[in-house]
């Protein structure tokens, strides 16, 4: 089998698996509990590259205002730093995550944030498992993108893969961070 076939395989593996995941998100989540946004708490498989990336964003664009913002992973068993491929794509955004270790969820006291966002829908069904009563305030980061991108609702894992897929979900993040930041 040859790369490109291996590549297109994939890529149709991730945009069914995403049209599936999508649906049974909008047709399962919760109403937006309404309210004043004061902490914010990015979560991914093992925050190393998408929640750290998030987190690290909305510091830099919210700086000087009064937002707490977090991140952490739901498998995290040992802190690791974020990879070399997520550090030179935060570069070119701006942003060093040189220094980033990741974090555990149980280390982000998630039932004192007013609004918690994952990466995939994998990760919200895990989250509204554990935190059943606040259903409202679990929601994944890629409904706050702009139209027509929000009609899919994961941004998929890029670890292990080239700078290009980084870049290419840093840029999804980038923009659902932006639309996230103006309903702050």
């Amino acid at each position: 089998m040859s790369d490109n076939t291996m590549i297109i395989k994939r890529v149709c593996r991730l945009l069914l698996r995403n049209i599936r995941d999508s649906i049974l998100y909008f047709m399962t989540r919760g109403k937006r509990v309404s309210g004043p946004i004061s902490k914010v708490v990015f979560v991914c498989k093992g925050n190393i590259c998408r929640s750290a990336f998030a987190d690290y964003l909305l510091r830099a664009e919210t700086k000087g205002k009064p937002l707490s913002v977090e991140s952490c992973g739901l498998n995290v068993a040992n802190r690791m730093p974020a990879p070399d491929e997520a550090i030179a794509t935060a570069r070119k955004f701006g942003l060093d995550l040189e220094r980033h270790m990741s974090r555990g969820w149980e280390s982000c006291k998630l039932e004192d944030v007013d609004l918690i966002l994952a990466m995939e829908f994998w990760q919200y069904r895990q989250l509204v498992e554990l935190f059943p009563h606040k259903k409202g305030n679990i929601a994944l980061l890629r409904q706050f993108a702009p139209f027509p991108e929000n009609l899919l609702c994961n941004i998929d894992d890029p670890f292990g893969q080239s700078e290009e897929i980084f870049e290419k979900c840093f840029r999804q993040i980038r923009r659902s961070v932006q639309a996230l930041k103006a309903r702050i």
